[in-house]
């Protein structure tokens, strides 16, 4: 399932360092297709790949959860524009 996670960050440079590191080594479970951060940094929106939204959510909370309040949810891969042509075919099946 494809999942977006939105950010409101209130400390960007320890958001943005900690999401650098922590996207070194994903769990297994977990798969990044995109990092879209705002020009400002204050905000991002960030494209997974999971089995739940609750994995994501989970897991950039532990992470972030001190400096960034984070959305995630499931995307309508049906009605949407623009995903990973390498992962539509898939996220369809879902």
């Amino acid at each position: 399932m494809l999942i977006i996670a939105h950010h409101n960050i209130s400390n960007p440079e320890k958001f943005w360092g900690t999401a650098t590191e922590i996207t070194k080594q994903l769990p297994a479970n977990l798969k990044l297709h995109g990092v879209y951060p705002a020009k400002d940094q204050k905000t991002g929106t960030c494209l997974w790949e999971a089995g739940t939204v609750q994995e994501v959510q989970q897991f950039i909370d532990k992470h972030t959860g001190s400096f960034a309040k984070n959305f995630c949810y499931e995307v309508n891969v049906k009605d949407s524009m623009g995903l990973p042509a390498i992962k539509l075919e898939t996220a369809m099946a879902n």
